[in-house]
């Protein structure tokens, strides 16, 4: 008896082990995918701040009245074992983002990319590699 004992609690202390490393790797997990986040919305607004305009020549940024640089946020979600992670303009994304962001043309001005939203994602993967994470 004393050998199935020892071995119920040997086996109740690795389940119980086992249950601890689990908490821990989705709160790592969870952590890393936060830090991703303002990583990423981080890097697309300094992409906005340090990308010379194409609308006034001389003009170091794509601040004008600031309303793309504050529309910039991220969002997080775990849905089973996956969590998504996003930046960029997700609640306010106004079509002139997205010109500024992917070229284009405005009264007849070329918009030169800024790609700050890839950028974004790039800083993004770097972060959850550090985590040592799969990212898809």
């Amino acid at each position: 008896m004393a050998g199935l004992t020892g071995h119920q609690k040997i086996t109740k202390g690795l389940s119980q082990m086992l249950l601890e490393g689990e908490r821990k790797v989705k709160v790592d997990t969870q952590e890393a995918a936060l830090e991703a986040a303002i990583a990423g919305e981080d890097k697309v607004r300094e992409i906005i701040d340090t990308t010379e305009s194409s609308l006034r020549e001389g003009k170091d940024n794509r601040n004008w009245t600031f309303a793309m640089r504050q529309a910039v946020d991220s969002d997080v979600r775990r849905n089973g074992n996956t969590i998504t992670v996003r930046a960029g303009w997700l609640q306010d994304k106004k079509g002139y983002f997205l010109v500024q962001n992917d070229g284009g043309s405005v009264n007849g001005t070329t918009i030169t990319p800024m790609n700050a939203l890839m950028e974004g994602h790039t800083e993004m993967l770097k972060t959850l590699t550090r985590w040592g994470l799969k990212t898809k």
